[in-house]
């Protein structure tokens, strides 16, 4: 059976049964020892970090080639902006136009309001 009258060998205040520190001089209690002493002390595999660092960059990442062109003789074509512009939604575009143009109208407006503050707190 556990003691549950357990007291603090330093300052001889009252410990809680889970506590690891003592709540007025924190000090490690028994229990946090014990637990210490239970951690294992061997330093972590650090095999798998040692092999991901010496893995060798790929240096061009974004290129593509297609393998069914290839194969026909038609070379790969670089990316565009038009392919960019053909994959955004007519009401996407709609959308952000409609949204720059109200953040342009309020940036005017507040710019105009401001120097009408300006000029009526000059006179």
């Amino acid at each position: 059976m556990a003691d549950h009258n357990l007291f603090c060998e330093n300052c001889h205040q009252p410990l809680d049964p889970t506590d690891k520190f003592c709540r007025q001089c924190g000090l490690p209690t028994l229990h946090q020892a014990e637990t210490q002493i239970k951690m294992v002390s061997v330093p972590p595999d650090t095999a798998e970090l040692t092999r991901n660092l010496q893995v060798q960059p790929d240096p061009s990442p974004f290129l593509r080639t297609d393998t069914t062109q290839a194969a026909h003789g038609v070379p790969p074509q670089t990316p565009t902006t038009g392919s960019v512009i053909r994959a955004t939604s007519p009401t996407q575009a709609v959308s952000a136009a409609s949204i720059t143009i109200i953040m342009v109208g309020l940036i005017v407006f507040m710019v105009l309001a401001g120097a009408a503050l300006l000029i009526l707190a000059l006179r």
